[in-house]
């Protein structure tokens, strides 16, 4: 019987191994045979949600007399907001303060005038147009603060509209994977992968903010004016080639 040297027995049996193997990496680095394409629905969404956030304060010698003065003005300005009766209104309490204002003249010493308490509630609603009711009610009731005016998609609606345009971006990727193949003279085979791609959420509309808005005389509510919102939506496809 003819003996095979141990070293030469081994190499016979890792050659169809590394074979194997070598098939495997060179696939991985080609990456996989077909058609990829990035399918795309753009659209425009109507904001749907509006925001203000409105302050009050008061200065005082004593901290908790500023407190409860800043909070007494303050509920009364809720409470008239509340009487508008808004349309899905949700309100919450932003920011409490108590600071000691002092000031540093040109003679470098510091001169402390009181403490400075203050309260600022954000008032949102999907009834936008009404947001200037709520500004003629911090103008009336002396507020200090008027800041964070702003308009916006919310959330469902978002998502509603996300979730609309999955079907569009598809059928795009489709259509693009379709003309590949026919500019290539070969025929497209079935669907072999498809992801959802991820978008920034649109950027809400700021207005101007308005400090010691509540100085300035009212007429009549201020207009509130929106914009659609651009909203693009991506998918992401492999299609086989047969």
């Amino acid at each position: 019987m003819r003996r095979i040297p141990l070293l030469a027995a081994l190499c016979l049996s890792l050659s169809p191994v590394l074979g194997a193997n070598d098939a495997a990496a060179n696939e991985g680095r080609h990456g996989p045979r077909g058609i990829t394409v990035t399918g795309e629905c753009l659209t425009k969404v109507a904001q749907d949600r509006g925001a203000v956030t409105v302050g009050s304060s008061s200065l005082s010698k004593d901290a908790r007399k500023a407190a409860e003065e800043a909070f007494k003005a303050h509920e009364v300005i809720k409470a008239d907001v509340a009487a508008l009766k808004l349309k899905d209104a949700e309100q919450r309490t932003v920011a409490t303060t108590v600071t000691e204002e002092c000031t540093y003249p040109h003679d470098g010493k510091r001169v402390c005038t009181g403490y400075r308490a203050t309260v600022s509630t954000r008032f949102e609603t999907s009834d936008i147009p009404r947001l200037g009711d709520i500004l003629a009610v911090a103008a009336k009731r002396g507020a200090e603060e008027i800041s964070q005016l702003e308009t916006f998609v919310s959330a469902d609606k978002d998502k509603e509209a996300r979730e609309a345009c999955l079907e569009v971006a598809t059928k795009n990727a489709l259509r693009k994977a379709q003309k590949l193949a026919s500019g290539a003279g070969v025929s497209l085979g079935k669907l072999e992968a498809i992801n959802e791609g991820f978008e920034e959420t649109p950027v809400v509309s700021r207005f101007a903010q308005h400090k010691a808005f509540g100085d300035v005389a009212m007429a009549a509510a201020p207009s509130i004016e929106t914009q659609a919102e651009d909203l693009r939506v991506t998918v992401t496809a492999v299609y086989a080639i047969n």
